[in-house]
C-alpha cells in the first residue's frame, strides 16, 4: 500500500498504534493533533510526518486536509480516531458537556470526512475508516460519547453509499473495551469510581466479560484498520468491525441511591 494517509488523534494510544502499523504497511502517515507537540515527538519515533489539526474547528480541518492532501499529491487514506469522553449520568450532564464531545467527536469527525471525500472523490479513489466503539447497550454514564459515536456510524453508512460510484470506500472500526496503559484506561477508572468499585474488582469483572479473556490492545483495533485499507477488502465498504473479543454488552447497574441524588442535584 502506498500514497499519504491522515490519523487524526495520532500522538498516541489507538492513534498512535493505527499510524505505527499504516507506517508499516507502506503509507506515508502524517499524525494530525491538536497538541502538534506530542504529534511532532510521535511522528519522530515511527518516522512519520506531524500536522496540527483540530476537529473540532473547521478552519483548522479544511486547511489542514488540503495542506496534506497537496503536499502528498493526493490523500490515499484518512482514519478518524480523534475523541473525546466524558463520564456522566444524563440526568447530572451539562449541555456545555454534550455540545462539547459532539462537537469533537460527531461534528469533528464530519468535518474530516467532508474535507477527504472531496478530495478523494475527485481523485476517483480514496478510503476513510472512522473508529466508533461497541460499548453501546447497558453502558452507564456514557450516554454522551455513546450518542456522538452512533452519529458517527450513521455518518460512515451514509457517505460510504454516497461515494461508493467515485471509487472512494467508507468503513469503520468498533473496539470494545480498550485499556490499560491507553488513552482510554482513564475513562474506565473514571466509570470505576462512579460505579463505587477499586479499579482490581472493576478490572476483573471487565475481563470476565470478554470471551477472549483480555483488554482489546491498540495493535488489534490498529490490525482492523489495516485490512480495511488493504486490498483484501476491496469489496467492503459501509460496514462496521468490531474488535471486542466477543464482548457484546456492559451489564453493571449504576447504584440506585447515587443515581437519586444526581437526580436531586441535576446538572450542575
Amino acid at each position: 500500500m502506498s500514497g499519504t494517509a491522515i490519523v487524526t488523534g495520532g500522538a498516541n494510544g489507538i492513534g498512535l498504534a493505527i499510524a505505527t502499523r499504516l507506517m508499516r504497511d507502506g503509507f506515508s502517515v502524517v499524525i494530525a493533533d491538536r497538541d502538534l507537540e506530542a504529534a511532532e515527538k510521535a511522528a519522530a519515533e515511527i518516522g512519520a510526518k506531524a500536522r496540527q489539526i483540530d476537529i473540532g474547528d473547521e478552519a483548522s480541518v479544511v486547511e489542514g486536509v488540503r495542506a496534506i492532501a497537496e503536499a502528498g499529491g493526493g490523500l490515499a487514506a484518512v482514519v478518524n480516531n480523534a475523541g473525546i469522553h466524558t463520564q456522566s449520568l444524563v440526568v447530572e450532564t451539562k449541555v456545555e458537556d454534550w455540545d462539547r464531545i459532539h462537537r469533537v467527536n460527531a461534528r469533528g469527525t464530519f468535518l474530516v470526512c467532508r474535507e477527504a471525500a472531496k478530495i478523494m472523490g475527485l481523485q476517483g479513489a480514496g478510503q476513510i475508516v472512522n473508529i466508533v466503539t461497541k460499548l453501546g447497550f447497558g453502558n452507564p454514564f456514557s450516554s454522551v460519547y455513546m450518542s456522538s459515536k452512533n452519529a458517527v456510524m450513521a455518518l460512515t453508512q451514509c457517505l460510504a453509499v454516497e461515494m461508493a460510484g467515485t471509487g472512494v470506500r467508507v468503513n469503520a472500526v468498533a473496539p470494545g473495551h480498550v485499556g490499560p496503559g491507553t488513552g482510554m484506561e482513564a475513562a474506565f477508572r473514571a466509570k470505576a469510581q462512579k460505579l463505587g468499585q477499586d479499579w482490581e474488582s472493576f478490572e476483573a469483572g471487565v475481563v470476565k466479560s470478554i470471551p477472549l479473556g483480555r483488554w482489546c490492545r491498540p495493535e488489534d483495533v490498529a490490525g482492523a484498520v489495516s485490512w480495511l485499507l488493504g486490498p483484501d477488502a476491496s469489496f467492503v465498504t459501509g460496514e462496521v468491525i468490531s474488535v471486542t473479543g466477543g464482548f457484546q454488552a456492559y451489564g453493571v447497574a449504576p447504584d440506585p441511591e447515587a443515581v437519586r441524588a444526581a437526580a436531586r442535584d441535576g446538572a450542575r
